[in-house]
């Protein structure tokens, strides 16, 4: 496919992994307590070069924006970290924390 055919100068997409950012990961290889890596995040980089011609234009867009994660503000009161799938609701009495726990080590983070 064409790229030039694709309406890649409409950014809005890019702009929209921003909305209610707070913070990014420091770590981008997380490692279990035997040493192994469980995580890793450099692994995901590779969309920053310019996608190959046997990659679909548009899928190597989707990786580039998917690699701009972090810890969010979904609503107020509500948090999200994609790293560990994680969400952190504050209310009146506490803070909830959901996950799904890929890995014990990305939810430390």
């Amino acid at each position: 496919m064409d790229a030039g055919a694709l309406p890649f100068d409409d950014t809005q997409d890019f702009d929209d992994t921003e909305r209610g950012f707070i913070a990014r990961a420091t770590t981008h290889q997380f490692t279990a307590a035997d040493g192994r890596v469980v995580w890793n995040l450099d692994a995901y980089r590779f969309p920053d070069e310019p996608a190959p011609d046997t990659a679909h234009p548009s899928l190597w867009r989707q990786g580039q924006l998917l690699i701009r994660g972090g810890l969010f503000e979904v609503v107020p009161g509500m948090r999200g970290f994609d790293l560990s799938v994680m969400s952190i609701i504050e209310g009146e009495t506490g803070v909830i924390v959901i996950d799904p726990l890929i890995s014990k080590e990305t939810a430390a983070s």
